[in-house]
């Protein structure tokens, strides 16, 4: 075979692994020990080590590149999760970074500012002692400056006031999520709650299989 025949095959190839739906496996024990007292942290009521599973899962960055990315999810969701983000890299949406919660610290604050799109953390939700959905591994956060999390005090992340206002919510921003857009359609389809649809605050980033 020819050098040029080689690079072609090369490149098909290539070509063919991003297209692949994204893969699962046990967390590695090197990872599993950056996780300690970070993401995971003893006697909280945390998911074990052995109920959890690692995603490496291909999609659409921001720059236009194709790019894997890695999150920690529940083993219960681990395929319709897979599923998902196949749904969303075949349909060319966007994510600009997508990381485990340990790379940030084990903060959810850092992680949104670095508009990442995360899984597990083993967290109780902000001002109370209640776990978090992202504590269980069944929720997640996609593109959190486009889709701040929204109250009466407040935006979060700080990047995310230019989007917290309907008006500023139109199709054409990158990485956005709106009523009835493919990422909505994909998670509702299986079942999942977003936070856009919530009353009393909205969390435009936040999917979870409990609707909380």
């Amino acid at each position: 075979m020819g050098k040029t025949a080689i690079l072609m095959a090369a490149l098909f190839a290539g070509q063919a692994a991003w297209a692949e739906r994204g893969t699962q496996s046990d967390v590695p024990d090197a990872m599993w020990q950056r996780m300690q007292g970070v993401s995971w942290h003893e006697g909280m009521g945390c998911p074990a080590r052995a109920t959890l599973r690692l995603l490496t899962v291909p999609f659409n960055g921001f720059d236009g590149a194709q790019q894997l990315g890695q999150m920690i999810v529940a083993g219960e969701v681990a395929a319709e999760v897979l599923d998902i983000f196949d749904e969303l890299h075949q349909a060319g949406f966007p994510i600009e970074r997508m990381q485990p919660v340990h790379m940030f610290l084990g903060k959810d604050d850092l992680s949104m500012a670095a508009n990442n799109t995360s899984a597990f953390n083993c967290r109780v939700v902000g001002g109370t002692t209640r776990l978090s959905q992202h504590a269980f591994g069944t929720a997640m956060d996609i593109n959190p400056v486009q889709n701040p999390y929204v109250t009466s005090g407040g935006t979060s992340p700080a990047a995310g006031k230019a989007f917290d206002e309907a008006a500023e919510r139109t199709s054409d921003v990158q990485g956005i999520i709106r009523a009835g857009d493919p990422v909505v359609s994909a998670f509702k389809a299986r079942g999942w709650g977003w936070g856009g649809d919530w009353q009393s605050l909205k969390d435009y980033q936040h999917f979870s299989r409990s609707g909380h």
